[in-house]
């Protein structure tokens, strides 16, 4: 599965699912991939507004 966001500013990481999964995705810094994992409060996750630029903790 690939979905491309609207711009490529973010690095590469684990982020809120796109697809509004109660899960987290990996993100290349590209394109989204196949590789999930539960939203595990210890993450750090960046939010899902791109163009922002901040990141706040998962809690």
């Amino acid at each position: 599965m690939t979905v491309m966001p609207s711009t490529s500013a973010a690095p590469a990481g684990w982020y809120r699912d796109p697809l509004g999964i109660p899960q987290l995705r990996w993100w290349n810094g590209i394109a989204w991939t196949n590789h999930i994992q539960e939203n595990r409060p210890e993450l750090q996750a960046w939010t899902a507004d791109f163009g922002a630029g901040t990141h706040s903790s998962v809690a």
